[in-house]
């Protein structure tokens, strides 16, 4: 798959969403039905979640997540719903220059995480952000990662 087009503003290129569920079967079900394919669930000792992504040849990937056996920092949101669409995923190959940008452009952006390896994007660094009035922003550094659709 060629390489996702970078919004001109930001920087930025949409890469996926983040469903957290308490269970993973219901949404694997939807998603498959929808078509969706992906690769196999794993745990994310560092972000203390399972977690697998699930790719469709012209929707946007999702990422399941869904609690592990200790405390994570999904529980809080599943407390109090069922499941939730709860984060947009961007790529960048410059996060501190797509940071500043939206800064300047007056959004208030507070980081959430330190930039940490994500198993999921075979330890390729990731943080995430809240910005004020949206919402929590995940950010993948570097290169896109490779869309695997399952095939």
């Amino acid at each position: 798959m060629s390489e996702l087009p970078l919004d001109k503003r930001f920087g930025l290129a949409f890469h996926h969403f983040g469903l957290a569920v308490p269970e993973p079967d219901a949404a694997f079900a939807y998603l498959g039905a929808l078509g969706y394919r992906g690769g196999e669930p794993m745990f994310d000792p560092l972000q203390g979640v399972n977690l697998v992504m699930r790719y469709h040849e012209s929707m946007p990937a999702v990422e399941v997540i869904w609690p592990g056996d200790e405390p994570s920092p999904i529980d809080n949101m599943l407390k109090r719903r069922d499941s939730l669409i709860y984060h947009i995923c961007y790529t960048s190959p410059d996060v501190p220059g797509a940071l500043a940008a939206m800064e300047a452009a007056g959004l208030q952006v507070l980081a959430v995480t330190e930039p940490r390896p994500a198993i999921l994007f075979g330890g390729q660094e990731v943080s995430f952000h809240h910005v004020a009035n949206f919402g929590l922003i995940e950010f993948i550094h570097g290169a896109v990662p490779p869309m695997d659709l399952g095939r």
